[in-house]
């Protein structure tokens, strides 16, 4: 009898440890996608690679969907620079647990009420490609967006800003 119950309260403590080693994923919303969509003006401020001086342009920015909303198609504008114009991707996976192949660690809704979602990967920055984290943060209201890339180096604790691009509506 003593036997049994040994294995049962076991077994209750495999189960219970295998579950909270288990990941809760997090997914992008449809309804983060839907105010993506659309114009955006504002500016773009990075961190200079080789005076390591934070710069900033204005910028416009319009976000099309394609493929039932999981791939979009963003076109930035910098009126000053037009040389600098690009265009990017955005590809949500099927399960909305990655962007750009970049896996979903959080997503949360700020007190003013925009959600951020934040993606993490490994990877090189700078000029001389030192080993990092980088941490990319998607701030998306209704009439707000925010593209944020920070970097961690291998090694450091510190977090600093790459880049930030400010939007707003219109």
């Amino acid at each position: 009898m003593t036997t049994k119950i040994v294995k049962l309260i076991l077994l209750i403590i495999i189960c219970s440890s295998t579950s909270m080693l288990a990941q809760e994923k997090v997914a992008i919303e449809i309804s983060d996608i839907q105010n993506l969509l659309g114009s955006w003006t504002g500016s773009l401020t990075y961190i200079d690679y080789n005076s390591n001086n934070p710069y900033s342009m204005p910028c416009a920015l319009a976000i099309k969907s394609t493929r039932k909303n999981r791939k979009l198609s963003l076109a930035y504008t910098y009126p000053k620079e037009p040389e600098a114009n690009s265009r990017a991707k955005l590809k949500i996976s099927k399960n909305r647990f990655k962007i750009n192949g970049k896996k979903i660690i959080a997503r949360s809704t700020l007190s003013d009420g925009t959600t951020q979602i934040i993606t993490s990967y490994s990877s090189k920055d700078g000029n001389d490609r030192k080993k990092a984290v980088i941490r990319n943060s998607y701030i998306i209201g209704s009439e707000t967006l925010i593209i944020r890339k920070e970097v961690q180096f291998e090694g450091t604790e510190a977090w600093f800003k790459r880049n930030e691009y400010n939007f707003k509506r219109g």
